[in-house]
């Protein structure tokens, strides 16, 4: 493994990100806890459909950060990075 170019995290005062392993598995973990609280939600609150929609797509739009970082941390790891980098 190459030398460190940058830590990578979410929210500033979040843990760095390792890899997109890690990020893949909490959001295997997310996708399976959620639909279900979110089932249960809509069934209890029909009239709040408009709400729970719009915390559906903020839950994947924070999914899709976490995946967006992972990725970043997984390809900065290495010296390739900086030598494709320094290139461009």
């Amino acid at each position: 493994m190459g030398a460190k170019l940058m830590e990578v995290r979410v929210e500033s005062s979040g843990a760095a990100v390792k890899g997109i392993d890690p990020v893949l598995a909490e959001i295997q973990k997310r996708l399976q806890r959620h639909p279900q609280e979110w089932l249960r939600i809509l069934e209890q609150n029909p009239a709040g459909f408009g709400d729970l929609e719009k915390t559906v797509h903020h839950a994947f739009q924070q999914m899709a950060d976490q995946l967006v970082a992972g990725l970043l941390a997984q390809a900065t790891q290495g010296d390739d990075f900086a030598q494709t980098a320094k290139k461009n």
